[in-house]
Order: C-alpha cells, then sequence, then structure tokens
C-alpha cells in the first residue's frame, strides 16, 4: 500500500493520497476508495499511538491494558478470560499476555469462576480500580478536544459513515477470503514489468 500512497505536504494536509497515476498502474482499483481506507487506517493509527503514549506516561501501562482493565471494571456479570479477549477484539494468546501483565502489577486478580470451578474470572484489584478511575476519565478528555475540530453535526456525520464502512467489514469477514490478486501496470520509473493476475513474482 506504502509504495501507492503518498503524505500530504509537510506541515500541510497530513492525510495520505494515491499517486497521480494510480488509475493506469491499478485498473481494478478505484482511487478514492483506496485514499479513504488509508486515511482509515492512518487516523487509527495516530489516535491509538497517542493514547499509547498517554497511558505509557501516565501509568506505565499500554492503551490494550488500559482497554483490559476498562473491560473487566464496566462488566455486569463475573467475567471469563476468553470473554476479555471477545470484548476487546483480541486473540486468547494476547488477551493472557496483557492479563498476566496485569497480574503482575497487582491490578487484578485471577479466582475461581463462582458457578464453574473449573473456569477462571478477572477482578480489578483496588490498585486497578485506581488507575481505571483516572484513565477513562483522561482518555474521554482527550477524545473530547481531539473530535473538538468538527462540528457535532459533523461528529454524527462521521459516525453515520464510519458505521456503514464497519458494517462493510463485517459483511466481507463473513465471507470466504479471495485470493489477493490482480492486475498492475507497473510504473516505468521502477524498471519492472507488469504483473498479470494469477502470475507469479516477476524474476
Amino acid at each position: 500500500m506504502a509504495g501507492a500512497a503518498r503524505s500530504g505536504a509537510p506541515g500541510g494536509d497530513p492525510s495520505m493520497h494515491v499517486e497521480p497515476d494510480f488509475d493506469e498502474e491499478f485498473p481494478g482499483a478505484d482511487a478514492l476508495s483506496v485514499e479513504c481506507y488509508l486515511n482509515i487506517l492512518r487516523a487509527g493509527d495516530r489516535l491509538l499511538a497517542e493514547i499509547n503514549r498517554r497511558a505509557k506516561a501516565s501509568f506505565d501501562l499500554s492503551a490494550s491494558a488500559c482497554a483490559v482493565l476498562a473491560i473487566v471494571d464496566g462488566a455486569t456479570e463475573p467475567i471469563t478470560p476468553s470473554l476479555i479477549a471477545e470484548r476487546a477484539i483480541v486473540s486468547s494468546a494476547s488477551a493472557t499476555s496483557v492479563l498476566d501483565t496485569l497480574e503482575k502489577r497487582e491490578l487484578l486478580v485471577r479466582r475461581p469462576h463462582p458457578d464453574d470451578r473449573r473456569k477462571l474470572v478477572i477482578d480489578l484489584t483496588d490498585a486497578g480500580r485506581a488507575v481505571i478511575d483516572q484513565f477513562l476519565p483522561g482518555v474521554h478528555t482527550f477524545e473530547t478536544r481531539l473530535m473538538s475540530v468538527l462540528a457535532p453535526a459533523e461528529r454524527a456525520e462521521l459516525i453515520r459513515l464510519l458505521s456503514r464502512v464497519q458494517a462493510s467489514a463485517a459483511v466481507i469477514a463473513g465471507e470466504a477470503p479471495e485470493p489477493l490478486g490482480g492486475v498492475r501496470n507497473v510504473p516505468a520509473r521502477l524498471g519492472r514489468k507488469s504483473i498479470k493476475k494469477g502470475a507469479g513474482p516477476t524474476k
């Protein structure tokens, strides 16, 4: 993706834009769709990086670790590691790693499930509650400051549009993955031949 896109001018437009000859280089793709996709990814990366930076500076924790604390804090029923992984949208292995870190920091504890002793549930310690009681208002204040660049109506429209994108992503995720491939008319500046659909890499 990076080879097909470029950033705006330094100090000016921070968004990603495809090269002017994108339509010629990738005849099966839509330039505006690609720019939308790239900028959603870049915006998400930048926002997460800033939350990570602030969480690290404030609590010496990652944003994902704080998110796990928030999930446990907001649970209205005994919450298991598998349910935490599901709500955090991470793998079980990733969730286990974060839980191990938080347990070592004495921010949470694993306890036997009240109804099924074969399972464990996660509870916050007093120290964990103290962290989340600072993290949540802090992060929401940051979010409010960040999004103040948009008028209320623009924020509502952004939510509506992103909801449609997420719904489309959910539909596609439920389908069998299509093999990645297609036609690329490699620009002459790269000194390589075009790649046709189904062909292997140029030697």
